[in-house]
């Protein structure tokens, strides 16, 4: 019975997801398409950082209660999602014209910023401290303010992106802003409690299966925080804002590792758990690769570099997992092996029984 009605929570879920990401694409193309800027700044900013609403409440929580191996694995693993999975999934459907402002920009900054993260979680002894998390806040802050006054100044000239509004999008200018503004917070909304809502009911049925927390934690937990990503990346793919989906994803990259998990380390400074620094390699390794990727394939990311993206996420679940299952569990006869045995049992004057 527990099975059941954690099944069709993750179904509700999911439903929540598809209507929320449905309406808040609907939305952005038509505010972009209105207020005349490309659907890329959209994608980067307003709706990569709405779709990560769930990180960003589900974090500042776990930060306030000092769980901070949770706080890290769900970042760095929404991220990995992000690249690895979304992208790929993505390209799978239709290759992903990658713009020249993102490869001559965004990618670079991304690619930056991760590195500069793996620098500062593996140097010193105290993983991520709090003038590490306000390092990454302020590029952050820097990086969102450089890309919005971009996008402001790209309107009043001929831009590469500007092209990118095609007719798909222009059809929906009849909206009004109060309409595109609605629909966007409804869309937010949706995917939130979608988002929610699926994350907890596929927690629950993993659990009710048996299926170690670690393992739910290292898989659900950072896919289940992504999914509005994913959807919404979906949904805007094939309705034909290949643009808008990608901003979409190197968007919420940059607002997880900066913005979040700056913000998450000055709330309570946090070391890396076991395997924390290869999580960081692979996240960063994905984000550098990107930049040849974009590159070729005329400037696109193929159906064949999409299938490797997720053969490599595949093959980061497969080997988080066989670490969790492989790890030791019992406590062993000696102190050698597991730590202290178990004690000895006494006699009923008080003695050891040997």
């Amino acid at each position: 019975m527990e099975l059941l009605k954690f099944a069709g929570m993750f179904a509700g879920g999911l439903v929540l997801l598809l209507v929320g990401g449905r309406v808040l694409v609907d939305a952005a193309a038509s505010m972009a398409a209105r207020l005349g800027v490309p659907p890329l700044l959209v994608g980067l900013t307003i709706v990569a950082w709405g779709t990560s609403a769930p990180e960003l409440a589900f974090n500042t929580i776990s930060a306030f209660k000092d769980r901070t191996d949770l706080v890290f694995g769900n970042l760095v693993g929404a991220n990995i999602c992000n690249i690895a999975l979304i992208l790929g999934i993505g390209a799978l459907l239709r290759p992903l014209a990658v713009g020249e402002e993102v490869i001559r920009r965004e990618l670079p900054i991304l690619a930056a910023t991760l590195l500069l993260s793996l620098l500062l979680g593996v140097t010193g002894p105290d993983g991520f401290a709090r003038w590490e998390g306000a390092a990454l806040l302020t590029v952050f802050v820097v990086y969102s303010t450089f890309t919005i006054v971009s996008g402001i100044r790209a309107k009043s000239r001929a831009s590469p992106l500007a092209g990118q509004i095609g007719p798909s999008i222009a059809t929906t200018t009849t909206r009004s802003m109060v309409s595109c503004a609605a629909g966007f917070a409804a869309g937010l909304v949706l995917l939130g409690l979608g988002g929610s809502l699926a994350a907890d009911g596929a927690s629950g049925a993993a659990e009710a299966l048996g299926v170690s927390p670690t393992i739910v934690g290292l898989t659900v937990v950072s896919v289940g925080t992504t999914l509005p990503e994913l959807i919404t990346a979906i949904i805007a793919i094939r309705k034909g804002h290949v643009d808008l989906a990608v901003g979409n994803a190197l968007g919420s990259c940059m607002f997880n590792i900066a913005c979040i998990l700056g913000l998450a380390s000055i709330i309570s400074p946090a070391g890396l758990p076991e395997n924390g620094a290869l999580a960081l390699v692979v996240m960063t390794g994905l984000g550098i690769v990107l930049l040849p990727m974009a590159y070729t394939h005329n400037r696109t990311i193929s159906r064949i570099e999409g299938t490797s993206l997720l053969a490599v996420y595949a093959a980061f679940v497969a080997f988080q997992v066989y670490s969790a299952v492989a790890a030791p569990r019992g406590i062993g006869p000696t102190e050698d092996a597991a730590g202290p045995g178990p004690a000895a049992p006494l006699s009923p004057d008080g003695e050891e029984r040997r």
